[in-house]
């Protein structure tokens, strides 16, 4: 592959990334609605499971050349998140701190990303292993962000909002990218 033709299948692959940001606030928006703000472990069960479908399906749509299972992929995200959440809401309670919030999120971005690291280790082997460290920084940096902005924590939000997002979709865009290097090696 030419240098050139190899920048423009990069532009192509983080270009189809991009949008996923988006699905952070509708998901979180969709399980406010749903079940309100994260107070108990039942809403935080639904809330996470509601979002990190919802996220499962827009990383799915961009991941889509890669050949990974629809299924097995948004399963493992809304699964991954909705046990999450649940535990860290069991042991902490809703986050009343900034702290406790940035703990939540590392939590919560551990669990998804090693739900999602079962779905990718046929890919990257042991790589995938690297998932749910790099997301456990990213969603505390996410939730940092936003809080940052003036989102209120107090309203229970299964998730950051779009400005926490696109900092994570930005971290995470390296995984479409390890997925074209794995799929060019043969792993």
């Amino acid at each position: 592959m030419s240098v050139t033709t190899e920048a423009r299948s990069t532009v192509r692959i983080l270009l189809r990334w991009a949008p996923t940001f988006a699905a952070f606030p509708v998901g979180g928006l969709a399980a406010q609605l749903v079940v309100g703000p994260v107070t108990t472990v039942g809403a935080a069960a639904v809330g996470g499971l509601v979002t990190g479908a919802a996220i499962g399906v827009a990383q799915w749509w961009a991941l889509r050349p890669t050949g990974l299972s629809a299924a097995r992929w948004v399963l493992a995200s809304a699964l991954g998140l909705a046990a999450a959440l649940a535990l860290a809401t069991a042991v902490a309670g809703p986050p009343a701190t900034r702290g406790a919030l940035l703990a939540q999120g590392a939590a919560c971005g551990f669990g998804l990303g090693a739900a999602q690291a079962g779905v990718l280790f046929g890919r990257l082997g042991t790589r995938a292993l690297l998932w749910p460290v790099l997301l456990a920084c990213a969603w505390a940096l996410g939730w940092a962000v936003t809080a940052a902005v003036g989102v209120r924590i107090e309203d229970g939000w299964t998730v950051f909002g779009s400005t926490g997002a696109l900092v994570v979709t930005a971290l995470t865009a390296v995984l479409p990218l390890a997925l074209r290097r794995a799929a060019s090696r043969g792993r």
